[in-house]
């Protein structure tokens, strides 16, 4: 029987690449799971620039949905942007930051080593996660539940 359901979230995550393929999975594979809309990889200038492959990334994203019984795959990007170039209600993850950012379109997370004080722009919207540093999949799904909470 078919049947149309709402899509949970529109929610996007920018994120830095996590340093090693598996990580990235994982990241993936949890955004995915909980119905984020879409994953976009982001460009910084502690973060590194090997992504996993376009089709690879996308089995790990229909493997995801299928598995959590999802109706919708979240669509990911194949290329590397900086956060100059999100769109929408940005929230950057962020030390320092707000402990409740409010509404957001796309919730920007960092490198291992955060963002450069360079690459957070002026007047940036800030989110703190919390006293202790979160690995880049972490703090995506701690933030992508907290998003979705509100």
């Amino acid at each position: 029987e078919e049947k149309t359901v709402q899509r949970p979230s529109s929610l996007t995550i920018a994120a830095a690449p996590p340093t090693n393929k598996d990580r990235q999975r994982f990241l993936v594979e949890k955004l995915a799971e909980l119905g984020v809309a879409r994953l976009i990889w982001l460009k910084t200038a502690h973060g590194q620039d090997r992504l996993a492959n376009g089709a690879k990334v996308f089995s790990w994203v229909h493997a995801a949905v299928e598995q959590s019984r999802g109706a919708y795959l979240m669509e990911t990007s194949d290329e590397l942007i900086g956060l100059s170039e999100l769109e929408g209600e940005v929230v950057i993850c962020h030390p320092g930051g707000a402990a409740n950012p409010g509404r957001a379109d796309v919730i920007a997370i960092g490198p291992e080593g955060g963002f450069s004080d360079e690459e957070v722009p002026e007047g940036a919207r800030l989110w703190d996660l919390g006293p202790t540093t979160l690995r880049v999949e972490t703090a995506a799904i701690v933030a992508a539940i907290s998003a979705s909470s509100k």
